[in-house]
């Protein structure tokens, strides 16, 4: 597994979003310099840690993931190596195995009130790492000195820096019913060719909750096993 140093937690790189003017550059044009390894990167391997803060509380947790571009597992662990539950998301629902206390849920993406370190887990680890915008799905860009805007028609905004056409920062509208609204990208690296963040940082919808993951394991490619959960047989599932 190919290791990416990090520290601790650091100050986020900030997102140039002031004086942003309508562009004349074509959205094919930033789009065609933007890393986009749908056809190259199939799945991913890792581990990191996820910093969650929210008011009155803060958690420090080690997550291991295995994600394709169909289903995404997220393995929990606390301070000392306990592991407090399994997460599988597809896109549409997420299945949450609490594994300390002994029960699971499965509730659906949007509008499903995802919070703390589920937000991370709601999310395809493989599409979080490598966040591919298509220039059909573009509907304006705007610009200043180092950052161009792109609309999305789902009403995302994503902010890519001007010179390493590298995305800095995703920001979801108020509508979406995603339980996050706002992505930020931070220190990107080079691994087997790709160029990867190794911090990232999503906060809730509701503005007030953050999850800040610091990759410190990735494998690229691995052949996966199955992505589920396999839960014991005395463990309900709610469905709410």
């Amino acid at each position: 597994m190919g290791l990416i140093s990090c520290s601790g937690p650091k100050k986020l790189a900030s997102t140039n979003t002031d004086n942003l003017n309508s562009s004349t550059i074509e959205a094919s044009a930033i789009v065609g310099n933007m890393p986009n390894y749908q056809s190259k990167l199939h799945s991913v391997q890792g581990k990191g840690r996820a910093y969650v803060s929210e008011p009155g509380n803060t958690n420090h947790v080690t997550v291991l993931f295995s994600s394709n571009r169909e289903k995404s597992l997220v393995t929990v662990r606390n301070r000392i190596g306990v592991e407090g539950g399994k997460l599988l998301t597809d896109g549409d629902t997420l299945l949450i195995y609490n594994k300390v206390d002994k029960f699971a849920r499965k509730i659906p993406i949007r509008g499903g009130n995802i919070d703390r370190i589920n937000q991370l887990a709601s999310l395809n680890i493989l599409d979080l790492l490598n966040y591919a915008v298509s220039s059909d799905n573009v509907t304006s860009v705007e610009e200043n000195k180092s950052t161009y805007k792109l609309k999305l028609i789902s009403g995302t905004d994503v902010y890519v820096d001007k010179n390493s056409y590298l995305i800095k920062e995703v920001d979801e509208p108020k509508n979406s019913e995603l339980p996050y609204s706002k992505i930020i990208y931070d220190a990107y690296g080079s691994i087997q060719g790709f160029k990867l963040p190794r911090r990232i940082s999503i906060f809730g919808a509701e503005k007030k909750s953050k999850v800040a993951l610091q990759i410190t394991g990735l494998e690229l490619n691995p052949k996966l096993d199955s992505l589920v959960i396999d839960l014991p047989d005395d463990i309900p599932i709610y469905y709410k």
